[in-house]
């Protein structure tokens, strides 16, 4: 019996040693600058738009759902690795939480104000976003992700555009751009849909979780009430109290992001 025991022992020391290895050889892997589409800007010139891929490299789990971020700036500044965009502070975390993370850039337009091209500029930016997930469906296993399991998240700007883009089908054709893949949607600090009124014209019916400060002075939280009450069941709302436009001035800020966002994800699952 001692020597069964010692012999136990030692094989589960050893099971924990593997366990280690394998686990050392996990770690934050980031592939920069990937070309997803090629189109023209908004002055009719050819650019290439790219997107940043965040996994965990050597992970045991495969087939990990997938996030797509949108980044904000109005529509005419900001990409997808800003020094200042929320990227910085929910990419790892959310990789080491089990998810793939990609970061995308759409297509700007420093000029929509001055010439009354809003409409223009955010179905380039809807597009943009639609041709990020066709990218994702095609390649999401080389990077360890489910091409099944989408999920859009963006701030400001980007919560707009991804907003807009999957409950509407103002912007995007649904016949050319498949939503299927997409099971949930997570604008942070939006506003409301902009061409459907109090319906959804677009067949999706995945989750949204609005996440919203009720003193934005720059996207008034009202407009993200006129959101949730525009998607009715599928629609439920976090408001962070005091919290203004930004998420990356304090450690509450992301604390409210990550604990909302992961119970929203969980009940996916």
């Amino acid at each position: 019996m001692k020597i069964f025991l010692k012999h136990s022992r030692l094989l589960a020391t050893i099971a924990a040693i593997l366990l280690l290895g394998c686990s050392s050889k996990e770690k934050l892997s980031v592939s920069k600058d990937l070309c997803f589409s090629t189109c023209n800007d908004y002055k009719g010139e050819p650019v290439e738009l790219k997107l940043d891929v965040y996994r965990m490299e050597g992970a045991r789990a495969k087939k990990r759902p997938v996030i797509l971020w949108v980044h904000g700036g109005g529509m005419y500044i900001g990409s997808k690795d800003a020094s200042w965009g929320l990227v910085h502070h929910l990419a790892e975390d959310f990789v080491r939480m089990g998810y793939v993370f990609v970061s995308m850039d759409y297509r700007l337009n420093p000029e929509w104000e001055a010439t009354a091209a809003f409409d223009a500029t955010i179905k380039d930016a809807a597009i943009d976003v639609a041709s990020a997930v066709d990218w994702i469906k095609g390649n999401a296993r080389e990077f360890g992700g489910d091409p099944a399991r989408i999920i859009l998240m963006g701030h400001s700007a980007g919560a707009e555009i991804i907003s807009n883009y999957y409950y509407s089908n103002a912007l995007v054709d649904e016949a050319e751009h498949d939503k299927s893949a997409i099971k949930a949607v997570i604008p942070i600090s939006g506003n409301r849909l902009f061409y459907d009124g109090d319906a959804n014209s677009g067949s999706g019916n995945a989750p949204c979780l609005i996440i919203h400060g009720n003193a934005d002075d720059i996207n008034p939280c009202a407009d993200a009430q006129k959101l949730l009450s525009q998607l009715g069941s599928k629609g439920r709302m976090a408001i962070m109290q005091g919290n203004g436009h930004m998420w990356t001035e304090n450690p509450e800020q992301k604390d409210f992001l990550m604990k909302n966002i992961s119970a929203f994800l969980k009940e996916l699952d």
